[in-house]
């Protein structure tokens, strides 16, 4: 849009600084036509002057011959060359200003902004099915960039195209330079650290740890960083912290694809861990379908009420299964179960998803539970059924 207004305007100019060229003729001969009818006029008024007596006939010759003079002199004020320098200098000077003007605006200003309106929907651009337009857009950004360095928005953009395209290095470089100019962004922080994880063969570096404890500051319970810390704690063979991570990322609502993925990584170290004692495994069932949307909680806590020891949190669309509460997914590190002489396992589906009670909850208690001296997982059978 820029190129198209910076050519009508500069044909606009042109226009102008030309028309001299073209009505330069009409213009002369008006003008001589008009030196002449006013010679005329004059030599009428010398010759009504000459019979009033008021000049002497030499006097008369006289000014005719001045008047003459000056006729010329007027003719010759316009000779062509000067009329044509006149006209070059208009016409470079319409010419020249535009040009200026676009060779400004090229040096300080942002022609290609327009083009970049509406730039996020490059987030949206799949590769397989969108692969010229993100080449087009890799390219533009690619160029912005160079241009303007610090444009934090493009170098997003840009990472995110790269992360598209599995250049994870190059990705984890144009994140790295978006979160320099824009600091603590939480949405950078998440698809930077997401880069260098994939850039370094799904490992975390010290870096990456760094960014996953920032975001985790600002976001607790993030899925994809407590994923990403999961399967790093799998990989060093540490099952208890992959176990309590998964399940914090399997305690938020998600999609159901990730969500099983999720999971079996979440069995996958609980079968790796073996069993943690004590432990409570809970089956639980329900009389009727769960109401749409409603969030399960699976609680260990002191008898009566109190601070739980251990919490599950899942959708409860996921009805009938099997949890296991233990030491792996402890409420707070600091008062595990294995430090409880009883529990109460309270089983509720909550419409509001908090693990408060609410009117309408559906609800499950067991009879305390002498969990100190287990030698095996106590069994628990609970069926929930709707408030009557």
């Amino acid at each position: 849009m820029f190129w198209l207004w910076a050519a009508l305007l500069g044909l606009a100019a042109a226009a102008f600084a030309a028309a001299p060229f073209f009505l330069g003729g009409r213009v002369g001969i008006e003008r001589a036509a008009t030196l002449r009818a006013l010679y005329r006029q004059r030599l009428d008024e010398l010759d009504d002057e000459t019979r009033s007596g008021l000049l002497e006939a030499s006097e008369r010759q006289a000014m005719e011959a001045e008047l003459g003079r000056a006729l010329l002199s007027d003719f010759d004020d316009e000779e062509p060359a000067a009329k044509n320098s006149r006209s070059w200098a208009w016409l470079v000077a319409g010419i020249a200003t535009p040009l200026a003007a676009a060779v400004l605006y090229l040096s300080i200003g942002e022609p290609d902004a327009s083009m970049l309106s509406g730039a996020s929907h490059v987030m949206r651009l799949d590769p397989a099915e969108d692969r010229i337009e993100l080449d087009r857009w890799r390219a533009l950004l690619g160029h912005r960039v160079q241009r303007r360095e610090d444009d934090a928005g493009s170098w997003f953009l840009l990472g995110r195209i790269y992360l598209a395209d599995e250049d994870y290095a190059a990705a984890a470089a144009a994140f790295e330079r978006a979160h320099a100019l824009t600091g603590e962004d939480p949405a950078v922080d998440f698809h930077w650290l997401q880069a260098r994880y994939l850039a370094a063969g799904g490992r975390l570096d010290e870096g990456a740890a760094a960014i996953a404890e920032r975001i985790l500051a600002q976001t607790p319970n993030q899925p994809m960083v407590l994923e990403l810390l999961g399967l790093e704690a799998f990989r060093r063979a540490d099952y208890l912290e992959a176990v309590a991570l998964f399940n914090r990322a399997l305690s938020n609502p998600m999609d159901p694809l990730p969500r099983r993925v999720l999971m079996t990584g979440f069995a996958e170290a609980r079968a790796r861990l073996g069993d943690l004692l004590p432990a409570v495994d809970v089956s639980v069932t329900a009389k009727a379908p769960p109401p749409e949307g409603a969030t399960l909680f699976v609680i260990a806590r002191p008898p009566g009420g109190g601070m739980p020891y251990a919490v599950l949190r899942r959708p409860a669309s996921q009805l009938p299964d099997t949890f296991r509460l233990d030491d792996a997914v402890s409420m707070n590190p600091v008062t595990p179960l294995s430090m409880a002489e009883q529990v109460e396992v309270v089983v509720r589906v909550s419409r509001a998803g908090t693990a408060t009670a609410h009117p309408g909850d559906w609800q499950w208690r067991s009879k305390p539970l002498a969990v100190a001296n287990a030698e095996a997982p106590i069994a628990l059978q609970a069926e929930l059924k709707p408030p009557s």
